[in-house]
């Protein structure tokens, strides 16, 4: 009877962490023009920049949602694979980006797919130096609790640029970007398996064979590629060969690769890098 006992408490504590991370909720209203969108989830989640390529020190992202989205879909350094989702009509809603020391600038990112195929996110930058963008803003180590309000004083707005107004509250659980796991520099990058990707990637787009960079890139990859083939009809080789050409002088130019588990960025410079990632248990193109 004791070791039951003993074996039923060992049980419980194992899933107790698991218990304590809820699902984000939120309360609001997102109008675009005369469309109202409830927001009814919250996410959120924290960018420590250790790979040095964010314009900012760090990044805490919420995301303000109609309707459940991976959690890990706020991951990554800029395009960050929400934004993709909304582009598809997968989720409609808010990303709010913002350096958790400085709430006197926001980045607010409608998620919602454009009126105009290939069209790009409608993007907003408030600024208030009296740091008053949110009503209420609580983080902790664990999670992010605020509140925010905004009023598009325009008259009117557009397909392209709608009118953008929202009020919401939200309580969502923190999590934060993966922990380095490897970060190469100088030699050492060349016999990296993400370079050796990025070499197989440059030849196969030399020769116009795009069933070989479909086998080394992402599903997120292969998405955008196939959109891309698409638009570009009779250049697309012409296109792609010159891609191979960028990208065979970047690869020169190699200053490190930073490796959080599964995923991985290779750095030409502050502006110009390409992301991996692991599938399959191989290391692919995310680009």
């Amino acid at each position: 009877m004791k070791k039951s006992l003993l074996f039923l408490s060992i049980l419980m504590l194992c899933f107790q962490p698991a218990r304590a991370i809820d699902q984000g909720t939120a309360q609001g209203t997102l109008m675009v023009n005369d469309e109202r969108i409830a927001l009814a989830y919250s996410y959120a989640h924290f960018h420590d920049n250790a790979e040095g390529l964010l314009d900012k020190p760090k990044e805490l992202r919420i995301v303000l949602s109609d309707r459940e989205i991976p959690q890990e879909s706020l991951r990554g350094i800029i395009f960050l694979p929400v934004e993709d989702l909304a582009k598809e009509g997968k989720v409609q809603g808010l990303l709010i980006q913002f350096d958790p020391d400085d709430k006197t600038k926001i980045l607010v990112t409608l998620l919602r797919a454009p009126s105009r195929v290939g069209s790009s996110l409608m993007t907003l930058t408030l600024v208030d130096s009296t740091k008053k963008l949110f009503k209420r803003m609580d983080i902790s180590k664990q999670r992010v609790t605020g509140d925010i309000d905004h009023v598009d004083t325009r008259k009117a707005g557009s397909d392209d640029l709608p009118q953008l107004s929202f009020s919401a509250k939200f309580d969502a659980p923190l999590f934060h970007e993966l922990p380095v796991t490897a970060d190469l520099k100088g030699k050492a990058t060349q016999g990296s398996p993400q370079v050796k990707v990025l070499r197989e990637k440059i030849d196969a787009l030399k020769k116009g064979d795009f069933d070989a960079v479909k086998r080394i890139s992402t599903e997120r990859a292969n998405r955008a590629t196939v959109k891309y083939l698409a638009q570009m009809g009779d250049q697309t080789k012409v296109f792609a060969k010159e891609a191979a050409e960028d990208l065979e002088q970047s690869l020169k130019t190699v200053q490190r690769i930073v490796v959080r588990g599964g995923d991985a960025v290779v750095i030409f410079s502050k502006k110009g890098w390409a992301t991996f990632r692991k599938e399959g248990g191989q290391w692919k193109s995310d680009d």
